[in-house]
């Protein structure tokens, strides 16, 4: 069984506990972030922009330390979320202490009661950065997820460091960032390798080229060998918060 915790995190969007259980790789660590999905009805996206340009206006918003992702799913299945809060840390001590300040403002419970009346939180998960390649930009926009319950994690982390370091893996566009699932609720994902690109026509053009490539045959065969593919789901960056740079937040 995956060492997993069980906790769900349903009613806090930006407070993050500590959480302490993840599966080590060997890999440098960088930082903490969670996924808050919502329900949201067709018309109320602008909603809810607005009532986080107004909580991360107010002075307890104007001291947060990470940077705030909400993304607008584009693939994601059955999953009913439209659209996730992202917020990165770079450390969970650093989201827990702000959280602390967070909870007990009056501009957070007004953000509270503007999005319970725009639509339900679906889900949440915790997860902390293990590893990151490429160049890590705060202009990428379009953001592949892809899950695994990895049976053998340095096996993993070495694959992924060979194909980087590979011809091919050299000429990639994107960013990548492995990280560890620390809750989730009970789901067999263990890693999630989210993949940040420009545009949707840059990710297009970047997987037709591998298509026939023996460095990206080896990463599939190497994969496979030490982690079992669950799913994958793509969003879009709606608007970003935040004045910490993302490659400040995940750098070891």
């Amino acid at each position: 069984m995956k060492r997993q915790s069980i906790v769900r995190v349903l009613a806090v969007c930006f407070a993050p506990m500590l959480a302490g259980l993840w599966i080590a790789t060997g890999a440098h660590a960088g930082g903490s972030w969670t996924a808050i999905s919502l329900a949201v009805p067709a018309g109320r996206a602008a909603d809810v922009v607005a009532a986080t340009d107004k909580m991360m206006a107010s002075e307890v918003g104007k001291q947060f330390p990470g940077r705030l992702f909400l993304q607008q799913a584009i693939a994601d299945g059955a999953n009913p979320a439209t659209h996730t809060f992202v917020p990165i840390y770079k450390s969970a001590a650093a989201g827990e202490a702000w959280g602390t300040q967070l909870r007990a403002s009056k501009a957070y419970q007004e953000f509270l009661t503007a999005l319970a009346a725009i639509g339900p939180v679906t889900s949440s998960a915790r997860y902390r950065i293990l590893k990151s390649w490429g160049g890590i930009s705060d202009a990428d926009s379009i953001w592949m997820s892809f899950a695994f319950d990895v049976d053998k994690p340095a096996d993993y982390v070495a694959a992924i460091d060979t194909f980087r370091a590979s011809a091919m893996g050299k000429k990639a566009p994107s960013q990548a960032h492995l990280s560890a699932v620390v809750a989730a609720g009970m789901t067999p994902m263990s890693h999630l390798v989210t993949v940040g690109y420009a545009s949707e026509a840059e990710m297009e053009t970047w997987q037709l080229g591998l298509q026939g490539n023996a460095d990206w045959q080896k990463l599939l065969d190497a994969l496979e060998a030490s982690a079992e593919f669950q799913g994958a789901s793509m969003v879009r960056t709606v608007k970003v918060w935040g004045s910490a740079s993302l490659e400040s937040l995940v750098a070891p």
